[in-house]
């Protein structure tokens, strides 16, 4: 399977169009967009996608395809984690919908020293 990070990557430098551009348009960040051209984070959601093809003048809708094809692809552990707490996946995926990238980074990282504390 292709590699949206790298795909996406090209086709920005075909039509010369910058990170910066990009990120004003679809309303990311330069480092998030950056983390997604260099594999550090996958694709972003479908509307995001959407945004950045027109950005770039794009209509063959290969980058929503390649996306929409690697969302689909969840790890097994996360699908098994959330068939056993619906209930708290459902609550967790709701309160980080409207939440920036900083904001998400900064709860991961806040969850995680909660997680250390507790082993400790």
């Amino acid at each position: 399977m292709e590699n949206f990070g790298r795909t996406l990557k090209e086709k920005r430098k075909d039509k010369r169009v910058t990170l910066r551009k990009i990120s004003e348009y679809v309303g990311k960040s330069v480092g998030y967009l950056s983390d997604i051209e260099h594999d550090r984070k996958g694709p972003p959601d479908l509307e995001t996608v959407r945004k950045i093809e027109e950005c770039l003048g794009t209509d063959d809708g290969k980058l929503i395809n390649l996306a929409s094809k690697l969302r689909k692809r969840i790890p097994k552990d996360v699908t098994q984690r959330i068939r056993m707490a619906p209930k708290l996946s459902e609550a967790l995926l709701r309160a980080a919908d409207d939440l920036t990238d900083v904001e998400f980074d900064n709860l991961i990282s806040y969850m995680e020293q909660i997680k250390k504390k507790r082993e400790e």
